[in-house]
C-alpha cells in the first residue's frame, strides 16, 4: 500500500467536511473558500495520475509536494468571486491557473480547467497536517 493512502486512511477522521456537508454538484465562490482555506488535500493529476499533498494557507498562500519525487512548490491562491473560479499562481508564473470545482458524491472534488478535467481532490483535512 502506498504512503498515500496510508496516509489518507489514517487522517481520514480529521477530515474537513463530511459529504453530506456540501451539495454534489459545482461550488460557489463561498463553497469554495470553505473547502480550501487553511486545509491539507491529496490530490491527483488526471494526466498521468501522479500524486501530491497541498496545503492553502488562510492567508492566500499554497504549498505543494508531488509524492512521486518530492518536487515542492508554492504561490499564492484566491478565490475569484465574480465567476467562482479557484486560482492558483504558482511562484515564478505570472499567469494564474483557475478551476471550476465540482463536488462528488463521495466528497472527492473534480477540477476542470477550460471545461477539462485536469486534477481531483480526494481527501481534505483541517490546517497544515503534513507540516508543508
Amino acid at each position: 500500500m502506498s504512503r498515500f493512502l496510508l496516509i489518507s486512511i489514517f487522517l481520514s477522521p480529521l477530515l474537513v467536511l463530511s459529504t453530506n456537508s456540501l451539495a454534489h454538484g459545482k461550488l460557489n465562490a463561498e463553497q469554495l473558500h470553505l473547502r480550501f482555506s487553511d486545509s491539507t488535500q491529496h490530490c491527483r493529476k488526471e494526466k498521468d495520475k501522479s500524486t501530491c499533498t497541498t496545503f492553502f494557507a488562510a492567508d492566500g498562500t499554497i504549498k505543494r509536494r508531488m509524492h512521486e519525487d518530492g518536487k515542492r512548490r508554492d504561490g499564492n491562491w484566491e478565490i475569484k468571486t465574480d465567476n467562482d473560479l479557484l486560482c492558483i499562481t504558482w511562484t515564478g508564473k505570472s499567469k494564474a491557473l483557475c478551476f471550476e470545482a465540482f463536488m462528488n458524491k463521495d466528497g472527492s472534488l473534480e477540477m476542470y480547467k477550460k471545461g477539462k478535467h485536469v486534477s481531483t481532490v480526494i481527501t481534505f483535512f483541517n490546517g497544515n497536517v503534513e507540516g508543508l
